[in-house]
């Protein structure tokens, strides 16, 4: 018996030592209790003392304010210049002179190119020569009319002629003129087509020239905004070729027909363009404004999460975190406007929220900086700190 009664001594001995690591640690995870977990000191607190369930989560809080924004639609459209057209002459020559280089800027009535003028100053020669010859003859046959001793119907048919061979010489030098190729507007020339000594025929294309400042966006917006569209309005454009620029103008001339097909209707902005930095073609994102929403809500951007086809976010109160289906508007400078589910001067999280469930409390913390860049002294230790 006195085997049995060593072996109870120490069961019971290390049944103390057990109980006494579960009142200072906790039951062990995964060890049956067998009913003496309920020994351990009760009080309804964690080791923080905060009492039960799960600590504050540490979040970035954010106001939700009020403001006016501009009522705007999006599109995408192209630049076009203001007036285009394709050079051409009226007359066959050959090239004698190009008086333009590639991508220069030319003022009406500009000589660009100049054709073998030889063939039209001959015409012009001989129409002159006509001319006189008509004049003098109409003088002669007036001056014996005038003294009746000529009749004035004959005097009268000779000043007719002089003046048709007047007429002669005007168009032989108009025809003369046309031999200097000259720019219709002001604007700038693209790449040219021809070479010196070329043969150009009526119609051939010699250069390109377009009227780029002010240049044109066209571009278009759905049916259902036509109403709200104004001559006046304005319009901001960007391009790829330059992210950091935003080109501003205003709306000049609005379609008269809407397009059946696509129910859009195409809408025309002018917008200046003294640099030249837009040339006609390029594909430019366009907003424009169509009026004034004031007091509108405005959340940080920051708060607001995309799931499917809904946005949602966390607004606060009490310290409480309640996940609020939203419904966005219009972008803000500041913000993005919610037409539903927040009211200006509430709270709502921006950082913090990706482990966040609805309920739990929070805890306000300021925003993550980055860390501050080590002094030189830190710097210059940390390698031998680290050997050591």
């Amino acid at each position: 018996m006195k085997p049995l009664r060593a072996t109870l001594v120490l069961g019971l001995v290390a049944a103390a030592g057990f109980g006494g690591y579960v009142s200072l640690n906790g039951w062990p995870a995964g060890v049956p209790s067998f009913g003496l977990a309920e020994a351990a000191p009760s009080g309804g607190q964690g080791q923080d003392g905060r009492g039960g369930g799960e600590p504050p989560a540490p979040v970035v809080l954010a106001d939700v304010t009020a403001a006016d924004i501009a009522i705007t639609v999006e599109a995408v459209g192209d630049a076009v210049a203001r007036e285009s057209v394709v050079v051409t002459s009226r007359v066959s020559g050959r090239v004698e002179e190009i008086a333009y280089t590639d991508g220069q800027d030319v003022s009406a009535g500009d000589i660009l190119v100049r054709l073998d003028p030889a063939d039209a100053e001959d015409e012009v020669r001989v129409a002159e020569a006509a001319a006189s010859e008509a004049l003098q003859g109409f003088q002669r046959a007036q001056d014996l009319a005038e003294r009746e001793i000529g009749p004035q119907a004959v005097a009268d048919d000779l000043r007719r002629q002089a003046e048709a061979a007047e007429a002669q010489v005007a168009s032989a030098r108009e025809r003369l003129d046309d031999y200097n190729v000259r720019a219709p507007f002001d604007g700038r020339l693209g790449l040219r087509t021809i070479s010196l000594g070329a043969l150009i025929q009526p119609g051939a294309e010699i250069a390109l020239l377009d009227a780029i400042d002010p240049i044109e966006i066209r571009f278009t917006v759905p049916e259902r905004f036509l109403g709200q569209v104004k001559e006046g309005a304005k319009v901001f454009a960007t391009s790829p070729a330059y992210p950091e620029r935003r080109f501003e103008g205003e709306v000049t001339a609005i379609a008269s027909r809407v397009d059946p097909a696509l129910r859009t209707v195409t809408v025309e902005a002018t917008i200046p363009n003294a640099d030249e930095a837009l040339l006609p073609g390029m594909l430019m994102n366009v907003t424009l404004e169509l009026g004034l929403k004031e007091g509108a809500t405005i959340a940080p951007p920051l708060a607001v999460q995309l799931q499917g086809s809904k946005h949602f976010l966390f607004r606060v109160a009490d310290n409480k975190a309640e996940r609020v289906e939203v419904e966005i508007g219009q972008r803000a400078p500041d913000g993005i406007e919610i037409v539903r589910g927040l009211q200006p001067g509430e709270r709502v999280v921006v950082e913090g929220f990706q482990d966040l469930q609805p309920g739990q409390s929070v805890e306000e913390r300021p925003p993550a900086r980055a860390p501050p860049a080590p002094a030189p002294e830190q710097a210059a230790a940390s390698p031998a700190a680290s050997e050591g």
